[in-house]
């Protein structure tokens, strides 16, 4: 049977007896139908994982028993902070698990001119929470520990001028630039790309970020839609500087 991962909110010790209910209890008892001293991988987030042993279970509550703590990181070097305009519908939630199953480090969600979505305080929270409960999940899939940092989503001319001083290497994609990934060189292992919403961005936000170090990049000669663009540049990235280039030179 492959191994169950679930993300527990909260610290884990070994020898604790985890409470897991909910959505997760239920996954547990009724989907994959695992019973007493069956064996479950948890992890809350801070780098390692906790062999766990179920100790008993119902319908809606399933207490584990943690056996062990095992420090594994699958964290890439390559810290990518991802700035994505925010886009209607599915879409951001798709950019937010695939981002974070490509190893991504932060996504910060950015309304700009042309975006469709609006949010108030009480529903960006909101979106936030849902956003958590996609990374968490994309993690247990695909075997992180530690979940992306997702924040709260602010205007791009507010995050502009709150960041404008930082010294990391900044990128936006820009159909028809003339610089390429390739020319980017991330001597300290951290980059910040900027990726529109489905209308891209207005001339005066192309103007600003280009003030606040924004370098533009083209992708290709192909319009991408926007959730293409992020996880196509975050899987290139990783692929010319991260974890996921080549160590084995093939003849």
């Amino acid at each position: 049977m492959p191994n169950t991962r679930l993300y527990i909110e909260g610290p884990i010790g070994t020898g604790d007896d985890i409470e897991i209910g909910g959505d997760q209890a239920r996954y547990v008892s009724r989907v994959l139908r695992l019973r007493p001293q069956d064996k479950l991988t948890l992890f809350d987030g801070h780098g390692a994982e906790y062999p766990a042993s179920i100790k008993s279970l119902s319908k809606n509550s399933v207490v584990a028993t943690v056996t062990d703590k095992i420090e594994r990181s699958v964290e890439s070097s390559l810290q990518i902070h991802l700035l994505q305009g925010i886009s209607r519908g599915e879409r951001m939630d798709f950019v937010v698990q695939k981002a974070t199953e490509l190893g991504i480090h932060r996504i910060t969600p950015v309304q700009t001119e042309f975006s469709v979505v609006r949010l108030n305080d009480e529903r960006a929270a909101k979106k936030v929470r849902h956003w958590h409960g996609v990374a968490t999940s994309a993690c247990e899939q695909s075997g992180r520990n530690v979940p992306p940092i997702i924040d709260m989503p602010t205007g791009l001319r507010n995050w502009l001028g709150e960041h404008h001083d930082e010294q990391n290497i900044r990128l936006i994609l820009k159909p028809g630039a003339r610089q390429s990934l390739r020319s980017v060189h991330p001597e300290d292992g951290q980059l910040t790309i900027l990726v529109g919403p489905e209308g891209g961005f207005s001339d005066q936000e192309y103007e600003l970020a280009d003030i606040a170090g924004f370098y533009p990049v083209g992708f290709g000669p192909r319009v991408l839609r926007t959730e293409t663009a992020a996880l196509a540049v975050v899987a290139a990235l990783q692929t010319l500087f991260g974890d996921l280039a080549p160590d084995i030179q093939v003849p």
